[in-house]
């Protein structure tokens, strides 16, 4: 799964990666969460790409206020590859609302000497990537709207499965159009990406337990401690 990310690369490289206009300038951030706002680029009514910051756990859009209860303390955060296109919850969105989640890694955790020890997950070529990712926009309890986003997971490729078995989906820049593609009576191109990397894509090293709280933030959190982690 992917339960906390990073998104440091400053504006104008998220530009220039996902070919869409920012506008916001937004600052460097170390421990993004569930239910924080988190940064998406999606296709908008004229078809072209957008920026918006929505809420990272995913509402359907047919959520009822028995439901914002239900998953109020749980959001949905990950989507499995496996059912997205299947699965009530996400079928309407993974046909018509794929977006990409602009990235510079993300922490992963494993129990080591009765503590959770976390890692952070970086491409070994290093440089601002993209997830893949559903969007929604839902009316929560009280009549507003809230646009949602989850992250696609897929069964952990080599560098991952010893430290977990689930990863977050990376889309190639060269398939950008391929992901964001809204002709929702052709899915099969979107569902072909939806796959684990190759053996060495991933760089993994520990970073502080500091990271374990949600409320700590700051490039501190993302530096190496101890010896590299070879899996």
């Amino acid at each position: 799964m992917c339960g906390r990310f990073l998104l440091v690369s400053p504006p104008h490289i998220v530009r220039d990666l996902l070919d869409v206009e920012t506008r916001e300038n937004f600052p460097a951030r170390y421990n993004i969460a569930p239910t924080q706002p988190i940064a998406i680029v999606k296709i908008g009514e004229r078809r072209a790409r957008e920026f918006a910051l929505v809420r990272w756990g995913f509402i359907p859009s047919w959520a009822k206020k028995d439901y914002f209860e239900k998953v109020g303390t749980k959001p949905l955060i990950n989507a499995r590859g496996e059912t997205v296109a299947d699965k009530p919850t996400f079928r309407s969105a993974f046909k018509r609302r794929r977006c990409l989640i602009p990235a510079d890694g993300f922490y992963e955790w494993r129990t080591e000497k009765g503590a959770r020890q976390p890692y952070l997950l970086k491409p070994s070529a290093g440089g601002l990537f993209a997830f893949g990712g559903l969007w929604e926009t839902a009316v929560d309890p009280d009549g507003g709207e809230i646009d949602t986003a989850a992250i696609i997971t897929t069964a952990a490729g080599p560098d991952i499965a010893p430290l977990h078995n689930r990863e977050p989906i990376v889309i190639a820049r060269e398939n950008f159009e391929k992901w964001l593609d809204i002709d929702e009576r052709e899915t099969a191109a979107a569902t072909a990406l939806i796959a684990a990397q190759p053996k060495g894509f991933w760089a993994i090293h520990q970073v502080s337990k500091a990271v374990n709280n949600a409320r700590n933030e700051g490039e501190d959190l993302a530096r190496e401690i101890g010896q590299r982690e070879m899996f």
